[in-house]
């Protein structure tokens, strides 16, 4: 395969086969995919750039790179590469690393190299060659600075081997600018190792101590390893030579002011001073494991630069000890990325500059100010100060098992782990800004009055059988630090020590406040596992301490948290139990956690806050006590036995076991609140003061079981209804200012506490009677039960403000009834109240005797009933029970006594006259319903009417001017007629109304002698009714609303004589409403049916054009209405069916006129309905009243009315009329009744 070509390609393909790849022309070929072809590869011309990532980008075989061409790149070849005389190596792409098999180089080959970073292999500044396997080293090296990086003295890496190497020499070609290529050297002696030497104005010296065998001197090799340092003498293969040059050619002692260079073997160095003492320029150990010790070595330059490695990523792991004393002014400059360990007492003045790896001492071997761009590691074995600053971008590591005490405010920006020991931060600001980790078995200590400011400290993070920790003592102060507590980690605050506004995060590990210490103001939060402790007078501060699930607070011996706030949520643990005293503080708890008093006291509250304890408080004689102005809800199932003490605030209960099984006691204006629905507390309840404790139940209905006892009020407060079950015995007050306050059993109710029922809320008996000291009733106070006969036993003064009783009585002829009994001389009833009366199963009857006791004055109790009669009334003024209605009375039925009763009868009194015989009193609806069925029935005969009402005239037969039509018609009309109606019987109602609306019809078939057709309707109006009522004649009792809509079918024969017949079947449903004036509305519906049966003969009177028309008409009417449901009673209407005839005379004329012809009439009717009695009975249980109202009756009809046809198709019709009655039981008459209609012809 072969590429030749003069421009530049890229193939990434896969290049596989036994062939061989010849690259010719001038051009660039860079190949970047793994290839496995079998055969050689050639490059004849140009550049093969290799990039592969994978593989080999040449496949198996070998390359031979011929005269003239380039081989480069930062890719891998597996096979033996070959650089002809006049080719050119030249690795990287601009700059990097190729690798390759063995390497072969011609005396006249060419390596061209990119060098920018001295004591670096490789990296982004430096060309590389690595070479799996063997080294063949020959031809010129041309070297050139490489961009961003400087060329300048020190030891470059050119080649590092794996096999053997022949080592041909390799010329110095070109060089950078400003480099001789006599400042050059090439140094093969190291093994494995291909290097330059840049020694422009350094000198450099190579150890190779060779283990003081003086035979192994002069040999062309550095061998490293260990021996003597020594300056230079004389003597040949004196065991001190033990310094050579790049070539290892030569041995000699040491050249003061010389770098120095550690390599090959490793060993242990000797500092020997006795031929004076040695100084140095710097070092670099590229081969860990050196150990420097002996004499003392001089810095010889202000930044003395020693390096640790060898410039790669894996030089990090190399190390060098240095054990002599380093002394002098100058300073030290830690550099590469290995680490340097420092033993001796060192005295070097000029500060130490870490900018590269690890620097490792104590106080003793660390010299300050250090300027730490990397990482300075502290191995204290034994306890020890250091007062020098740091600064810089790097870190501090604590190791070894001693403590290190830092005294000065240090800038370090990379951070602090704590690895072992102790550090001892002596200063604010002593372990920098950067974040501190602090292992297992470690600790971190803020003493005197340091402070940790921001600091990021997490201690434990990594599990051990000793936990790391960190602990503030003294005066010193978290400041606003994260501290971070892990699985075995710990966080301490002792002596005067504060937690101040820190955020302190427990992840399983362990918070101590303790000896006189305090939390501050921080955040601690305990995650799972985390505990916190306060004790020996450990102080939470004014602290948030959070328990997530698991996490625990622990309070022990005198510890308190009087001004802090735990939210400790589900799983959590709140425990006091291990107090030395007999309780604690803490200002504000919440959460769902659980709560472990032990036998002691926990007061919350202080912080007057909101709070809610939902989990389990437990202990055997624990109490709670509950301070400050802010709302407690405890709403778990609590167990503590030691009772709960509400001293301020609020304290709401949410479960009905919330308050464990000890006594509640409440202070003096304190709260009692109620969170959930249907709870019974059933605790006692002492009131302790002498003024208003509130109990609010809000919106919820809850009860309280046990006794309430002491001299204290208590408010009813919120919408809901408090239940006392309990023998309550308490003096004060109470008051109901809302909601309803409800009596659980006989006398709970204390019969020491004058009562008072605000406007808006309600006292209930609920059917248990009760005894109270006085009442006074802005409200409703309700005696009703499931059964009549509750009492409430008043002893002092009643006072009415328009409030309402509320009583259960059986209405009947006497019966059981709730009673409010007034008790003793000073039980004394004012003011004004409101009775309502409910009804249980009484059926109404005429009352007997002093009728039903309601209101009880005995022993001297007095209540208007002899004066002003106006303490109670009753509501409506009435209350009624079937057909009758029943009335409040003052006094008994002689007027004696100050008791007060219902009756459903009146006295009959005459001025001057003794008392007559009782009354009846029927209900307002009893009139009402009697006279229903008479104000249906007339609106029913409004919309019958006649056949001239309903259609007008039509042509007459027998006339010679016209002939009747076939045509058909359609017609419609409105109509108003006036209701005024007396009828007699049980209570004489009397109607008075109006009743309008509409009538519409056709025919359907039409002949010269038939009509027939239909038509609809609708009467709407209402009728105001009088009547017996209450014991008063002709009283007004309200009004019927009426509506009534109609369908009809009629038939009409008309003679040629002048005869007609029209015969009429209506239908007709009804809704109504009943409207009593002293009760609510009741509807109700119906429906009737009429039939209609009209004759009449028309008779000329002589040629004027007049006529006379004798009528008669027959009328059969049925009515069916619905039962009612009133109050008290089921209402049952029922209409008599019966007869109505009207016999009549009518004169019409003719008349032509300017409009159309005209036919005036006047005509005059008797109206006879058959005696009969419409029934309203009245219904309830198996009582039953009928209320009756006769019929039957008379009526006298005189009306008017025309036709005027406008037009062969249209005519206008209409009548004006007034009814009078005539004699008979039921009186019917009315005002002027009239309709206009219009008809046309189709």
């Amino acid at each position: 395969m072969v590429f030749d070509r003069a421009d530049s390609l890229s193939y990434a393909g896969v290049i596989s086969g036994t062939g061989t790849l010849s690259k010719n022309g001038a051009g660039v070929l860079e190949l970047t995919g793994a290839s496995i072809y079998t055969g050689a590869t050639e490059v004849n011309a140009g550049t093969l750039r290799v990039n592969n990532t994978t593989g080999s980008a040449t496949g198996t075989s070998t390359v031979q790179v011929k005269s003239g061409a380039t081989l480069s790149g930062g890719g891998s070849i597996a096979g033996q590469v070959t650089i002809a005389n006049g080719a050119t190596l030249a690795p990287g792409s601009n700059l990097g690393t190729l690798t390759t098999g063995m390497l072969r180089f011609d005396p006249g080959a060419l390596l061209s190299y990119e060098l920018g970073q001295a004591g670096v292999a490789g990296g982004p500044l430096n060309d590389l060659v690595k070479v799996n396997g063997g080294l063949v080293l020959d031809g010129t090296l041309n070297v050139a600075q490489s961009a961003g990086g400087t060329f300048g003295p020190g030891l470059y890496r050119l080649i590092s081997y794996s096999g053997s190497l022949i080592d041909n020499g390799l010329n110095i070609g070109s060089t950078p600018a400003g480099t001789a290529a006599g400042d050059l050297h090439v140094q093969s002696s190291v093994l494995g190792e291909i290097n330059l030497i840049n020694s422009k104005g350094v000198s450099l010296g190579f150890w190779d101590g060779s283990g003081g065998d003086a035979t192994q001197y002069n040999d062309g090799k550095i061998g490293g390893g260990s021996g003597t340092w020594r300056l230079g003498n004389s003597t040949l293969n004196d065991p001190s030579d033990s310094w050579t040059g790049a070539n290892g050619k030569t041995n000699t002692g040491w050249q003061q002011n010389q770098f120095a260079l550690f390599g090959g073997a490793a060993g242990t160095v000797r500092v020997d001073n006795t031929g004076g003492a040695i100084s140095i320029d710097g070092a670099q150990f590229s081969t860990s494991g050196y150990v420097v010790t002996g004499d003392a070595l001089t810095l010889g330059n202000a930044n003395t630069v020693i390096k640790v490695g060898d410039g790669t990523a894996s030089g990090a792991q190399m190390q060098a000890t240095i054990a002599s004393v380093l002394s002098g002014a100058g300073g030290l400059t830690k550099d590469d990325l290995g680490t340097l360990v420092l033993q001796g007492a060192n005295t070097y003045a000029g500060g130490t500059l870490v900018r590269a790896g690890t620097l490792q001492g104590d106080t003793t071997s660390l010299r300050g100010p250090i300027v730490n761009d990397a990482r300075v590691a502290f191995d204290q074995v034994a306890s020890g100060s250091f007062a020098g600053t740091m600064s810089g971008t790097g870190s501090l590591r604590k190791i070894g098992s001693g403590e290190l005490l830092l005294t000065a405010a240090n800038s370090y920006k990379g951070g602090t782990q704590v690895d072992g020991g102790s550090l001892n931060v002596g200063a604010t600001g002593a372990v920098g800004t950067g974040p501190v980790s602090v292992s297992g078995g470690a600790g971190l200590i803020f003493s005197g009055s340091a402070q940790a400011e921001s600091l990021q400290i997490t201690a434990g993070n990594v599990p051990q059988a000793s936990g790391g920790f960190v602990q503030f003592q003294d005066n010193a102060s978290a400041g606003s630090a994260m501290l971070v507590a892990g699985a075995t980690g710990s966080i301490e605050f002792r002596g005067n020590a504060t937690a101040a506004n820190a955020t302190i995060e427990n992840r399983g590990g362990e918070v101590t406040v303790s000896s006189d210490a305090t939390a501050g103001k921080a955040h601690i939060t305990n995650f799972a596992g985390g505990w916190t402790n306060l004790w020996d007078k450990g102080s939470a501060g004014q602290a948030t301490i959070v328990n997530e699930d698991r996490g625990t607070l622990d309070m022990q011996h005198d510890a308190t948290a009087a001004q802090a706030r735990v939210v400790n949520k589900a799983g959590g643990t709140v425990r006091i139990a291990r107090l030395s005293g007999a309780g604690t503080s803490i200002g504000a708890l919440d959460g769902a956690g659980r709560v472990l008093l032990g036998a002691k006291a926990l007061t919350t509250g202080a912080l007057n806050t909101d709070t809610e304890i939902s989990g389990v408080i437990s202990g055997v004689g624990g109490s709670l006590v509950k301070v400050g102005t802010g709302a407690l809800t405890l709403s778990g199932e609590n167990t503590h036995t030691g009772g709960t003490a509400l001293r301020q605030g609020r304290l709401n209960v949410g479960h009905s076991q919330a308050l464990g099984t000890g006594a509640l006691s409440m202070d003096d204006d304190t709260t009692l609140g109620f969170s959930a629905n249907g709870l019974t507390i059933a605790n006692t309840i002492k009131l302790t003061g002498n003024n208003d404790p509130v109990i609010d139940t809000g919106a919820f209905s809850g009860t309280l079981s046990g006794a309430i006892s002491g001299g204290g009020f208590i408010t009813k407060q919120g919408t809901g209804t408090l239940t006392l079950s309990g023998a309550n015995t308490y003096t004060g007050a109470t008051n109901v200012a809302q909601g309803t306050l409800k009596a659980g059993a006989v006398n709970t109710l204390s019969a020491a506490s004058a009562h008072s029922v605000a406007a808006g809320a309600t006292l209930d008996l609920a059917g248990f009677n009760q005894t109270v000291a006085s009442l006074t009733n802005s409200g409703t106070v309700s005696l009703a039960g499931v059964t009549a006969g509750t009492t409430l036993t008043v002893k002092g003064a009643y006072v009415g403000h328009n409030g309402v009783l509320k009583l259960s009585t059986t209405l009947n002829g006497t019966g059981p009834s709730d009673r409010l009994v007034l008790d003793g001389p000073t039980a004394i009833a004012s003011g004004k109240t409101q009775v309502q009366i409910s009804n249980l199963g009484g059926l109404g009857a005429l009352t007997s005797g002093n009728g039903i006791e309601v209101v009880t004055a005995q022993n001297g109790a007095t209540t208007t009933a002899q004066t002003t009669k106006d303490a109670f009334s009753l509501a409506g003024g009435h209350v009624d029970a079937g057909a009758y209605e029943y009335r409040l009375h003052a006094a008994d039925a002689k007027g004696a006594g100050e008791s007060w009763y219902l009756r459903s009868t009146t006295d009959a009194v005459s001025p001057g006259q003794p008392v007559g015989l009782p009354v009846v009193t029927y209900r307002q609806e009893a009139a009402l319903y009697a006279a229903l069925p008479s104000q249906l029935r007339q609106g029913n005969l409004a919309m019958l009417g006649d056949v001239r009402k309903r259609v007008g005239d039509d042509d007459v037969k027998g006339t010679t001017s016209t002939q009747t039509s076939s045509d058909r018609r359609a017609w419609a009309r409105v109509l108003s007629t006036d209701i005024d109606i007396q009828q007699g019987g049980t209570v004489s109602p009397t109607s008075k109304g109006r009743l309008t609306g509409f009538q519409a019809g056709t025919d359907l078939l039409a002949t010269p002698n038939w009509r027939a057709g239909l038509y609809v309707g609708q009467l709407d109006g209402d009728a105001r009714v009088s009547g017996f009522a209450s014991g008063i004649r002709n009283l007004a009792v309200g009004r019927n609303d009426l509506r009534s809509q109609y369908v009809g079918v009629y038939g009409t024969y008309t003679a040629d004589s002048g005869f007609y017949a029209d015969a009429v079947v209506q239908s007709g449903r009804h809704r109504y409403t009943v409207e009593p004036m002293l009760g609510a509305g009741v509807g109700g519906k119906g429906n009737s049916l009429l039939g209609s049966i009209e004759v009449g003969q028309s008779f000329a009177m002589g040629g004027s054009g007049w006529r006379v028309e004798p009528q008669l008409q027959l009328i059969h009417h049925h009515m069916d209405l619905g039962n009612a449901a009133i109050a008290g009673a089921i209402a049952q209407p029922q209409a008599d069916s019966g007869w109505i005839a009207r016999a009549g005379v009518r004169v019409k004329g003719q008349l032509d006129t300017g409009l159309g012809v005209l036919q005036p009439y006047g005509r005059v009717n008797i109206y006879k309905t058959s005696s009969g009695t419409d029934i309203a009975r009245f219904v309830n249980g198996a009582t039953t009243t009928d209320i009756a109202a006769p019929t039957g009756g008379t009526s006298t009809e005189l009306a008017g009315g025309f036709t005027l046809a406008l037009s062969q198709a249209t005519s206008l019709y209409g009548e004006i009329g007034k009814l009078w009655s005539s004699g008979g039981d039921a009186k019917v008459k009315s005002s002027v009744n009239g309709s206009l209609g219009v008809r046309v012809k189709w």
